[in-house]
């Protein structure tokens, strides 16, 4: 039987994303490819709500997303 992360493992994994979105909002490249690697499973999720083919979509959130956070 597996244990679920603890709190404090769960908020360390929350402050080092926002430190790395922080890194990407900055113009750090590695790091808005980073997170983008952490959205992608939000992202194809996502993607399958748009009237759009999915890889129509996901090029779609993708590029917003990254407006979002260098804009």
């Amino acid at each position: 039987m597996q244990k679920s992360e603890s709190k404090e493992t769960t908020q360390l994994c929350n402050h080092a994303f926002s430190l790395m979105v922080d890194r990407a909002k900055s113009g750090d490249n590695e790091a808005l490819i980073r997170v983008l690697e952490e959205m992608q499973s939000e992202i194809d999720s996502l993607a399958g709500f748009l009237k759009l083919p999915k890889e129509e979509g996901i090029q779609e959130i993708t590029t917003r997303f990254i407006e979002k956070i260098r804009g």
